[in-house]
C-alpha cells in the first residue's frame, strides 16, 4: 500500500497512516490513557490505545504475560512478532473480553503490537482486526507509519475527521462532536479562560441561506463588539471577525473583557465550510493565522 490510498491521522501527538477508506468511530479525549477504534465500510478493523508512563516499560514481559491470557481464549497458542521497535501477537481469535466489540473479533484473526514512544512517555498499542487473513504489507505500513508529533511553534497538531488543526499546546482537547456531516472539537484551559474551536459542517446547501459573513457573525456572543472583513486568499473567501466581548457580573457591572477571534469559509475542494475562533483574555493571533495555518481544509492551504 502507498501513502496515496492512505489518510494521515493525528490524535494526542500520535501520528499514523491508514487505509483512506477506514474511519475513527470512537476516541477518547484523554491525554493519559485512552484508545481510538476504526473502521472500515463493513466492521472495525484496527483499534489505537495510549497509556502515560514516567519511564519504558519491560514490553517483552507485558507481551509475554499477554500470551499466557490469551492462550485460554484461542485456538492456538499466539505467536510472537516483531516489526521494527514493535513487539507483538498473532491470534487466530480474539476472543471475549477483547479491545473490540465481540461479535467482531471472534469471527477474525487479531495481531496486536505495543512500542514506548519516549518523545512523549507513553506505550503506544495497536491491534488489526483481519476477517479475511492477515494482510502483513498492510500491517508494515501501518506501523512504520506511526510517530511523535513533533510541538509546532508551541501548538499542538490534530488531523481528524477532514480537519487538520494547529491548537495552542496549553489547551486540552475539552469536546468532540462528530456527527454525520458535521464534526466539532473544542480545546480549552478553564483557568485562563481561554478556549479554541475548530469546525467543519457538509451539506451547506441545505441549511446556510444567509453569506458566510453573516453566519460568522451570529455565532459570538451578543455582547461582542465584533468588527467583519472578507479576504480572498488561495481560491478561498475568508470572513473574518475581531473584537471584545464584555462580560457583566454581579449587579451588571462590567466585569473581565474577553478577546475573541473567528474566520469561516467554504472549501471550494469539498463544498464544506470551515470555522476556527479563539476567546482568551487578550488578542494571540492575527487573523491570517486561523485560515491555513491554524486551521486547513485541502491541499491548497495545507501546512
Amino acid at each position: 500500500m502507498t501513502t496515496e490510498n492512505t489518510n494521515l491521522w493525528i490524535w494526542r501527538n500520535i501520528r499514523m497512516r491508514i487505509p483512506a477508506d477506514w474511519e475513527m468511530l470512537q476516541f477518547a479525549r484523554s491525554a493519559d490513557e485512552g484508545r481510538c477504534a476504526f473502521a472500515d465500510r463493513y466492521r472495525f478493523r484496527l483499534e489505537l490505545s495510549w497509556r502515560a508512563t514516567a519511564g519504558s516499560p519491560d514490553l517483552e514481559r507485558t507481551i509475554s504475560d499477554y500470551a499466557a491470557k490469551l492462550l485460554e481464549q484461542t485456538k492456538r497458542p499466539p505467536a510472537r512478532l516483531a516489526c521494527g521497535p514493535w513487539y507483538g501477537l498473532q491470534c487466530e481469535r480474539a476472543g471475549n473480553g477483547g479491545p473490540l466489540p465481540t461479535s467482531e473479533a471472534d469471527a477474525s484473526d487479531t495481531t496486536r503490537f505495543a512500542r514506548f514512544l519516549p518523545e512523549l512517555r507513553c506505550v503506544v498499542e495497536i491491534v488489526f482486526l483481519w476477517p479475511d487473513g492477515r494482510e502483513q504489507p498492510l500491517e508494515e505500513t501501518v506501523l512504520d507509519s506511526v510517530a511523535a508529533e513533533p510541538q509546532h511553534d508551541g501548538r499542538q497538531r490534530w488531523r481528524a475527521f477532514g480537519m487538520d488543526i494547529l491548537a495552542d499546546s496549553g489547551l486540552a482537547l475539552t469536546a468532540c462532536r462528530v456527527e454525520p456531516a458535521s464534526a466539532e472539537m473544542l480545546f480549552a484551559d478553564e483557568s485562563s479562560g481561554t478556549a479554541e474551536r475548530f469546525a467543519r459542517r457538509g451539506m451547506v446547501s441545505e441549511w446556510l441561506k444567509e453569506p458566510v459573513s453573516d453566519w460568522l457573525q451570529r455565532q459570538a456572543p451578543d455582547d461582542a463588539e465584533m468588527t467583519v472583513s472578507t479576504q480572498h486568499d488561495r481560491g478561498h473567501e475568508i470572513s473574518r471577525t475581531a473584537g471584545r466581548i464584555r462580560g457583566r457580573g454581579l449587579r451588571g457591572k462590567l466585569s473581565r473583557t474577553a478577546w475573541r477571534e473567528a474566520a469561516a469559509w467554504i472549501c471550494p475542494a469539498d463544498g464544506r465550510l470551515y470555522s476556527v475562533s479563539r476567546t482568551g483574555p487578550r488578542p494571540a493571533s492575527t487573523d491570517a493565522e486561523l485560515f491555513g495555518r491554524r486551521l486547513a481544509c485541502c491541499r491548497e492551504v495545507a501546512p
